[in-house]
């Protein structure tokens, strides 16, 4: 008889604990079911929205115009998801996290990025055409510097009105500006050709396939296009680049020159960036070929002073601290170091 009342009080309180939990689960599913309801909600907003869709494009499909219309949009909407996980994966997986002020700072770079981008697929910049008519509609003007030489240079108060980094897409800072050039886009254009450098050609299926082609086959493409950078929401607006005696197109010198909104002595201010495609890889960001550059982008850049100031059409009239001596990663994740001067050519 011992063992008896000892099961029983055993199971009521066996029974009671599972009364316990049965009650403590009822009293949770009103909060959570408040819980799930934005989700729920999303769900069915969705599941609407797809549908209208699905409605939409039935009716689209049933004329050649509305076909039309249905590939165009598809185009768009694959290219902004592009953009957006390019420009998410900068801000949130690498930043971190994503503050109030940054999201909205990251946000409007990225959207002048993809107008840029826009403009630059549509052939209005990145080319020797357009960089010839390049006029500033509201130019900021820099003091000039009082030195012997005729040429202009810009004074020191005034250096810091220059743009100092290059950017990603989603306005991550890249390598820091290292030449500056003081005249017209033809005087620049004239003094690289002249240099026995060559413009890059614009981004095309065609420009890229044959790009993509050459690099597999170790072979050469004197004007191949270079990837898309930005300054200050811009697009670059010139690229240059050259191959020394037998490299082929996997290792290349070159420089990407943006056309600002200042001024200095009635010349034009041209920034730049440069880098040495040391050789092809793998992405880190996309599994793609792509050139990763010598760290030493320094290097670089007395390279290109040195071939331009040979032809004679410009001289190195001062060089100027645009940052303080730093290492970083460019877009592809490559690393670089500098000393964070800039040479200003006139």
């Amino acid at each position: 008889m011992t063992g008896t009342p000892s099961q029983t009080l055993s199971g009521s309180a066996y029974d009671n604990d599972l009364r316990g939990d049965i009650a403590s689960l009822i009293a949770c599913i009103p909060a959570a079911t408040e819980a799930r309801w934005p989700l729920w909600s999303a769900r069915i907003l969705l599941y609407a929205a797809l549908l209208a869709v699905a409605v939409y494009a039935r009716i689209l499909s049933g004329s050649p115009q509305g076909r039309e219309t249905m590939i165009m949009a598809g185009l768009a909407l694959l290219f902004s998801v592009i953009l957006f996980l390019t420009w998410a994966h900068e801000a949130v997986v690498r930043g971190g996290r994503v503050p109030r002020t940054r999201f909205v700072r990251d946000a409007a770079t990225f959207g002048a990025s993809c107008v840029a981008v826009g403009r630059f697929l549509g052939g209005t910049q990145a080319d020797a055409v357009h960089a010839l008519s390049r006029e500033t509609a509201h130019p900021r003007v820099l003091w000039p510097a009082e030195h012997a030489d005729p040429r202009p240079a810009i004074h020191e108060d005034h250096v810091g009105h220059l743009p100092r980094f290059s950017a990603t897409l989603s306005g991550r800072a890249q390598a820091p500006v290292s030449m500056v050039f003081l005249g017209t886009g033809a005087e620049l254009l004239r003094t690289f050709q002249s240099a026995g450098w060559h413009v890059a050609d614009r981004v095309t299926p065609r420009t890229a396939l044959r790009a993509f082609a050459c690099g597999v086959l170790n072979k050469p493409y004197p004007s191949a296009p270079v990837l898309p950078v930005f300054v200050e929401g811009r697009l670059h607006s010139l690229a240059f680049q050259r191959h020394d005696e037998g490299d082929s197109s996997r290792r290349r010198h070159h420089a990407r020159w943006w056309h600002t909104d200042l001024v200095c002595e009635g010349r034009p201010v041209w920034v730049a960036t440069a880098s040495f495609d040391a050789g092809v890889g793998v992405g880190r960001l996309f599994p793609l070929p792509i050139h990763h550059i010598d760290p030493d982008i320094d290097a670089e850049r007395e390279y290109i002073v040195r071939s331009l100031t040979g032809t004679g059409s410009v001289e190195v009239t001062q060089r100027v601290q645009i940052t303080e001596p730093m290492t970083g990663k460019n877009a592809a994740g490559d690393r670089f170091f500098t000393d964070g001067v800039a040479a200003v050519l006139a």
